[in-house]
């Protein structure tokens, strides 16, 4: 049984992993306040490659519908915090 992250620093630490492998910027760069699209430069391919490897990832779904609410890293941080922190 693997333990899942459910800890926004471990979201956080870990789609910045993904984020640098899809798209090839420093982990470190992919911070809280940070929007995808204009300050990570990240298209809606690369963004559909990190949603698919975060989803992954974390075992989780995302759905289609739920990705346009993702323009912030806390956005997708914060969803995916939510739904691994259920029981």
């Amino acid at each position: 049984m693997s333990v899942r992250p459910v800890g926004r620093s471990d979201v956080l630490a870990q789609l910045a992993e993904i984020v640098a492998l899809v798209t090839e910027r420093p982990a470190d760069a992919v911070q809280l306040d940070r929007t995808f699209v204009d300050d990570l430069r990240i298209d809606s391919l690369s963004m559909v490659e990190i949603l698919e490897g975060a989803s992954r990832h974390f075992g989780l779904h995302i759905k289609d519908e739920a990705a346009k609410d993702f323009v912030h890293v806390r956005d997708l941080v914060d969803h995916l915090s939510a739904r691994l922190s259920r029981p």
